[in-house]
């Protein structure tokens, strides 16, 4: 028997989420893209064996919406995370467990994050980590950006990864990219 994955699309000021849970956990969010839909779908297939999809809603669903949405109105402390069921390589979790560590309204650059993990040249390999984070925003991807201060790679598009770093910035209108 295969295992279930339940679906939701979710409205944002992002555009259109899609949340995948188990039973266990939250398994992805992800922006409504098509780009992104195959690498969905692969993962999906790798990781949860080829699960079932199904529209539906459980207590998990719904912590994900009600953490997205207090995320969305600017409530960032206190936030109710959901439990998670994501799963990947060794590495792929230890990157995705330090993103959750950069504190809102901060950035870090990917050879940060890289000497934060142990692998100080492997900026390359921690960005393809941080190119296949299942859970966009709650795990903040968005928060690594280029050594030189630029905005770079993002699943969501870089206008959504701008957005996501001004929403979050405690000076409206102040440039986050580049630790003064």
């Amino acid at each position: 028997m295969s295992l279930t994955l339940l679906h939701k699309e979710m409205p944002s000021p992002t555009g259109p989420l899609l949340i995948f849970v188990s039973e266990k956990g939250l398994c992805s969010i992800e922006f409504h893209n098509p780009d992104r839909r195959a690498l969905l779908q692969k993962r999906l297939d790798r990781w949860y064996s080829s699960p079932r999809l199904m529209d539906g809603e459980n207590d998990i669903t719904r912590l994900t919406v009600g953490w997205l949405e207090d995320y969305f109105r600017g409530k960032f402390t206190d936030l109710k995370i959901p439990p998670l069921d994501i799963r990947g390589a060794e590495f792929e979790l230890q990157t995705w467990k330090e993103l959750q560590k950069i504190p809102v309204g901060k950035t870090i650059t990917y050879g940060e994050l890289a000497a934060r993990v142990g692998k100080p040249q492997g900026a390359r390999a921690v960005g393809g980590c941080v190119g296949r984070n299942p859970v966009a925003i709650l795990i903040p991807c968005h928060r690594v950006i280029g050594s030189d201060g630029t905005l770079t790679g993002f699943g969501g598009g870089l206008e959504n990864k701008k957005w996501l770093l001004e929403h979050e910035s405690p000076q409206r209108g102040r440039s986050l990219y580049m630790e003064e």
